[in-house]
């Protein structure tokens, strides 16, 4: 297969997958036993049963379901939303501001795990034979092992207020997002350091590599120079993967840091019943985490052909 039809195959992926989560989304939400209609009409009043029933009517909830997120499919392709239930704002504008914040905290988060994994990585790998080989691959277990969530608990209770060394709110530029992201990124970075660990132990076997040696290259260059670049085209997917799922899985981070990312967004938006938000939130996810794994298998098949074709030499 071409890597035209391939990434044409791609994309038809990408759309029935976004129209499968949020038709999944839509169904649930609307069996949900809370009705959307009353928990808006008494957040700010008191209403009779024919008022709820009016407003029930004024947002499309006695429609048919299909028609409903048939209306909703159609105003989603012109990016509009809708309204928020909350304070009126428009939906895609909420989304657009809380999306640049989770971006970037996944941005210095995946920096972050990218150079922290190939160092770990390496590491592991030369001392392996070794006491401390063996005491980072325990640390690696454990760190897997932590919640996200916990690491940002511990973090502001011991670096901000036992040790003072940040301030727990007030913070600007950067440093506002370094802690969130860090937290995000330590079992990222146990996770793909034993990952290339593996990859490169597995790299030094081939047979380019034999022949490095009998050039009287040494080990550490080797690794370096050949097996290093061959261990990271092997985790692309799954590294690309997390991204993703970084997105995805920052939303109790941002809260207890308090960034009002989509994670916060998202979970604003449940307590509030806010359907508008909680829609356009799942799709913007679902998208991101797509084609987070879409562009994972395209630049992993690039690469591969290139090297096949002698384009890319380690």
């Amino acid at each position: 297969m071409s890597t035209k039809k391939f990434i044409i195959q791609k994309i038809i992926q990408l759309i029935l997958a976004l129209l499968f989560v949020t038709a999944i989304t839509f169904i649930l939400m609307r069996l949900s036993p809370i009705d959307a209609a009353e928990a808006y009409a008494r957040r700010s009043f008191r209403v009779s049963t024919e008022e709820i029933e009016i407003i029930r009517e004024q947002m499309g909830l006695k429609k048919p379901l299909v028609i409903q997120y048939t209306n909703w499919l159609k105003d989603a392709l012109r990016l509009d939303f809708g309204k928020s239930l909350v304070n009126n704002r428009d939906v895609f504008t909420e989304i657009v501001g809380a999306g640049k914040i989770t971006g970037l905290i996944v941005l210095l988060s995946t920096v972050i795990q990218a150079v922290g994994a190939l160092i770990i990585g390496g590491i592991t790998y030369l001392t392996r034979h070794n006491l401390i080989g063996k005491a980072l691959r325990f640390l690696a277990i454990a760190a897997i092992s932590i919640p996200a969530f916990y690491l940002a608990t511990a973090f502001i209770d011991i670096a901000a207020v036992k040790w003072g060394l940040i301030g727990v709110a007030g913070n600007t530029g950067l440093m506002r997002y370094f802690p969130a992201a860090l937290c995000l990124a330590v079992g990222g970075i146990a996770f793909f350091g034993q990952l290339i660990e593996k990859a490169i132990d597995q790299a030094m076997n081939e047979d380019s590599i034999l022949y490095a040696r009998c050039r009287g290259l040494s080990e550490r260059y080797i690794v370096v120079r050949y097996a290093v670049p061959q261990a990271v085209i092997s985790i692309i997917p799954t590294f690309m993967q997390m991204m993703g799922m970084c997105m995805a899985g920052s939303a109790i981070v941002e809260n207890i840091f308090s960034l009002p990312g989509l994670g916060y967004l998202i979970i604003e938006s449940l307590i509030d019943r806010d359907l508008p938000i909680i829609f356009a939130t799942v799709l913007y996810l679902a998208f991101a985490l797509v084609l987070f794994n879409i562009l994972a298998d395209i630049v992993q098949r690039i690469l591969l052909k290139e090297q096949k074709e002698g384009m890319v030499k380690f």
